[in-house]
């Protein structure tokens, strides 16, 4: 619309002056669609593949019409409730599209299992599903109660992350709608209706069943000392977290960078735009004619949530040529016009950075200074400044609290103001209405009213001396000159005193380079050095804020509702197997795929962050999929007509062997679903991969689990229980 507009006006205006539109983004929104796009076709591709190897290309054929037909119902779901194809519900879409053929291969694989026993098509396809209907219920609202609750978080991550959850449980929902009814429709009459033997079984598969089969036995056999070595392993993993670093969110590059300057208070706006052309004369000797298009504001500086419009600020915007036509990262121009206008004087901070879509949370290094009187919390903002300087990686450092313009402070003196029967506020008071004026009254002009103000006349409030000479008259009439009862002093004074929690407060802030300091160290440091620094100034205190402080609250809002989630799996698990216990077990899994999760972290480079922490949750519900099946199976074959034959230990490794090809394929589709987006394949999210990565390595250690660490935890309750008398293989 806006576009048209300037095609509109093009039209009537003269030659010569031109309509351009900056900050256009529509070229990220393209280029983020196309990256989306891009990954989720060649997810696709790789799940039909993966389904064709295992199941052979008809039934892989029937199984991925569950993609197109669950996100066919899921966009008129999404149409009927108004919901848009943005950013999040793209990426929910791209998520959980290795998902939603996990119904249809649990189904299609069972109902090719009774094929291959030899029963006719329609048979199979009313045995196969009936068989799991019950596991896969539980296992679409395990999926959906460890994410929906993620709806709850506060925010603007959580407005911004709110449609990933809906997005995700209606795909869901619209898959298991396929599975049961339309899936079985179509293997029973599009399958040929023809006996068939388990020559139809690979070959490779047997023999891997064989392997799995003998592994399984030497797993239960030593089932305790997998247990203790895996406890390990988790909290192994967990101490990675130090290692990797931690950030607060992915930033999408946007080919834009800023200059921010701030100059003493009382310089001319000339002033200002002399220095601004020096700065934005640098930055068009950058490499290769890298800048496009520059936006100068004199006078007005956008910073996190307010606009400062005063004569001593300014700002340059640089859109620069899109990265996919440079040779140079966003990254590196921005610290080689760092180091550019480092040597120009005049200004009294003089800040860079990469313009990014990362969420308004302030800077990486943020520091609350506060206490009771400014000069001092000044001089320890400044002694905290110092201190920053010497941390390699930390630049732009600088405090909220520049120095403001010369003031006359007025200092009354209380005996002396008595005697003559003043109080501070009336001296106070008089001098605000004689400088400044008081509203007397108003009068009308027409529909218009207008204020009448008194105050002494221009020439009588110029000089020190107007000030002193103001005569003031007390009750009993007898008028003393201001200066017989107050001191004065000029000095600087604050531009504008910030309180939080009551208290004045100034905040240092400074950014970091990622590649040689992460946020967690960068504030460890801090922590350290904050007991010295109020050592050094009584009264002062310092306190974490910005990134870190907003990441620790959402690590929190995020935990309550994972354990949130986790209540409720923990709630469906235990209505399908009527147990306490078996649920435990399932849900071992969760805090074990962490290890999976880390590993993928270290792997793809990636910190620990608010997006992977939102992937953890998510794999919550993912991970517990076959574990859900796999004891089902378990359990059916424990109260089966011939219980003496799969009782403990026979029924676990004949379960296995039952779930192995399904356990398999559904984590290979899933895992094939992330694989593009993890490893960038179709254009790389600087958000959405480190997500990616955690699911995908995390569900690729929960399948193990799942073969092997599930069977044992099964043999150990029975233990436990005491049900087990004697081993039966």
């Amino acid at each position: 619309e806006i576009k048209g507009l300037i095609e509109e006006y093009r039209k009537k205006v003269p030659d010569g002056i031109e309509f351009t539109l900056t900050n256009d983004n529509s070229v990220y929104i393209n280029r983020t669609i196309n990256v989306l796009r891009n990954n989720a076709l060649l997810g696709m591709i790789l799940i039909f593949i993966v389904l064709t190897f295992f199941l052979g290309l008809w039934n892989s054929f029937l199984a991925s019409l569950g993609i197109p037909i669950s996100f066919f119902i899921t966009f008129i779901i999404m149409h009927y409730f108004d919901l848009s194809l943005s950013n999040p519900s793209l990426f929910a879409l791209v998520m959980v599209l290795g998902i939603v053929v996990d119904d249809a291969i649990i189904v299609i694989e069972n109902c090719h299992r009774y094929r291959l026993m030899g029963y006719n098509s329609i048979d199979s396809a009313i045995y196969g599903t009936s068989e799991v209907v019950n596991p896969i219920i539980s296992s679409i609202a395990t999926n959906i109660a460890a994410f929906l609750p993620l709806m709850l978080l506060p925010g603007f991550l959580g407005k911004f992350l709110s449609i990933v959850p809906i997005v995700f449980s209606i795909a869901l929902v619209a898959s298991m709608f396929e599975a049961f009814i339309l899936l079985p429709s179509h293997y029973s009459h599009w399958t040929v209706k023809s006996k068939t033997t388990e020559k139809g079984e690979k070959k490779f598969f047997k023999y891997l069943r064989k392997i799995y089969t003998r592994v399984l036995i030497k797993s239960l056999r030593k089932r305790y000392i997998i247990l203790v070595t895996m406890l390990v392993v988790l909290g192994l993993s967990v101490s990675v977290i130090p290692l990797i670093g931690v950030e607060m969110f992915g930033d999408e590059d946007f080919d834009q960078m800023k200059v921010m300057v701030r100059f003493p208070e009382g310089t001319s706006i000339e002033e200002n735009d002399r220095i601004m052309k020096k700065i934005e004369a640098e930055a068009l000797k950058l490499d290769n004619n890298a800048v496009q298009d520059v936006i100068v504001n004199i006078g007005l500086l956008q910073v996190p949530g307010e606009w400062d419009v005063r004569k001593n600020v300014s700002q340059i915007i640089f859109q620069l040529v899109p990265h996919e036509r440079r040779n140079i990262s966003t990254e590196e121009l921005v610290n080689r016009m760092r180091k550019k206008v480092s040597h120009i004087s005049g200004p009294i901070s003089l800040e860079v950075e990469e313009l990014t879509n990362s969420m308004p949370v302030g800077k990486p290094v943020s520091v609350k200074v506060q206490g009771k009187y400014l000069d001092d919390i000044k001089k320890a903002s400044l002694a905290l400044q110092d201190s920053l300087k010497h941390i390699k990686g930390v630049y732009d450092i600088s405090d909220d609290f520049p120095p403001g313009k010369k003031e006359i402070r007025i200092i009354v003196d209380e005996e002396k103001a008595a005697l003559y029967g003043f109080t501070t506020q009336y001296v106070s008071m008089n001098i605000h209405y004689a400088f400044e004026g008081v509203e007397a009254t108003e009068y009308r002009d027409g529909d218009d009213e207008v204020d009448v103000i008194v105050q002494y006349d221009k020439k009588y409030r110029s000089s020190i001396d107007d000030v002193l000479n103001l005569r003031l008259t007390n009750r009993i009439g007898q008028t003393v000159a201001l200066r017989d009862m107050v001191n004065f002093e000029i000095k600087r004074g604050p531009t504008k005193i910030k309180r939080f929690d009551r208290k004045r407060t100034i905040f240092v802030t400074g950014n970091i380079n990622k590649k040689e300091i992460s946020l967690d160290k960068i504030n460890m440091r801090l922590n350290e050095k904050f007991p010295e620094l109020e050592d050094r100034f009584p009264g002062v205190t310092f306190k974490i804020a910005g990134q870190f402080e907003e990441f620790m609250n959402i690590f929190a809002d995020i935990t309550s509702l994972f354990a949130l989630s986790i209540l409720l799996i923990y709630l469906i698990l235990g209505t399908q197997f009527n147990s306490y216990s078996q649920p435990l077990v399932i849900l071992m899994t969760v805090p074990f795929a962490l290890i999976g999760s880390m590993f993928g972290l270290v792997i793809s480079n990636n910190p620990f962050s608010i997006v992977s922490l939102f992937g953890f949750v998510a794999l919550a519900g993912i991970v517990v999929n076959d574990a859900i099946v796999m004891i089902d199976f378990i359990n059916k074959r424990r109260s089966g007509s011939n219980k003496s034959s799969f009782k403990f230990w026979r029924s676990i490794v004949n379960s296995g062997r039952l779930r192995l090809r399904p356990i398999i394929l559904t984590s290979l589709t899933t895992i094939s679903g992330f694989v593009p987006m993890a490893f960038g394949l179709g254009g790389v999210s600087r958000i959405w991969s480190p997500l990616a990565n955690v699911i995908l390595f995390g569900l690729l250690i929960a399948t193990i689990l799942t073969l092997f660490f599930i069977p044992c935890l099964v043999a150990i309750l029975d233990d436990i229980q005491g049900n087990r008398k004697k081993r039966e293989c």
